[in-house]
């Protein structure tokens, strides 16, 4: 008779066994304790792995959402595929201006997530904006132009200062550079951009983390003071893990 109540599934598929009854004997006695408590393990680990968990394997389990206030998590899926929902709410992001103005974007960056340590494969992303999506809150005179152009985008590194106008291609690996955005229509217009023309992958020797980038499109868009982005939006992202080093 088996006696382990531990949760097993997806590693093997309950058969009823409980430390009341062994299945293969034809039990008739009315289920007790041990019954139900096998049953609700069972349940809580099929739960587990439609959200992301492999309660055998770790490497397989999901990342971490990002520490900035605002910011909500949602995991879907299973431990093969998982579907990864941030959700953004009056998130700050706070902008820099460029070392040098003329050459410099004005730029701010927010990690969104940290994925396992491991081989991670993104197969999709999608990022939106609905309505009141931006709203630019001065932290000090001359900062965002109150119709500034802004350029944005989700990728592995975080964007630092630069001397050009666009984000380099680890900035916006994971979420596709979006042009043209400007604060004047952002109150106004659900703003999408999604991605990826091929999969992305990680050789997983360090933590992946998915950073939200926003820049100005040109020097005219930005003064020389701080300023603040206030985002609600969403980002989801379809992956995998397939192992570690």
């Amino acid at each position: 008779m088996s006696l382990d109540s531990a949760a097993t599934f997806p590693a093997a598929i309950w058969d009823g066994d409980s430390g009341n009854r062994d299945s293969n004997n034809n039990n008739r006695v009315a289920p007790d304790y041990r019954d139900w408590k096998r049953l609700v393990n069972e349940i809580a680990a099929t739960q587990r792995s439609n959200q992301g968990y492999d309660p055998d394997t770790a490497l397989n389990s999901v990342g971490t959402i990002g520490t900035a206030a605002g910011l909500s998590l949602v995991e879907r899926g299973n431990a093969a595929m998982h579907k990864t929902v941030i959700s953004l709410t009056n998130v700050a992001m706070t902008m820099t201006d460029g070392s040098t103005p003329g050459t410099d974007a004005m730029w701010g960056t927010v990690p969104l997530y940290t994925f396992p340590v491991g081989h991670i494969i993104i197969v999709g992303a999608h990022l939106v904006f609905p309505l009141g999506l931006i709203i630019a809150t001065v932290a000090g005179g001359g900062g965002l132009a109150d119709d500034a152009d802004l350029e944005f985008g989700v990728g592995t590194t975080a964007r630092a200062n630069q001397t050009n106008f666009a984000l380099a291609a680890a900035e916006d690996n994971i979420v596709t550079e979006q042009v043209g955005v400007d604060l004047t229509s952002a109150a106004s217009d659900a703003i999408e951009s999604s991605q990826l023309a091929a999969s992305l992958f990680f050789d997983g020797t360090t933590a992946c983390v998915a950073n939200l980038n926003f820049i100005t499109t040109d020097d005219a868009d930005a003064g020389t003071a701080a300023d603040e982005l206030d985002l609600t939006g969403t980002l989801t992202m379809l992956w995998t893990m397939q192992g570690d080093d």
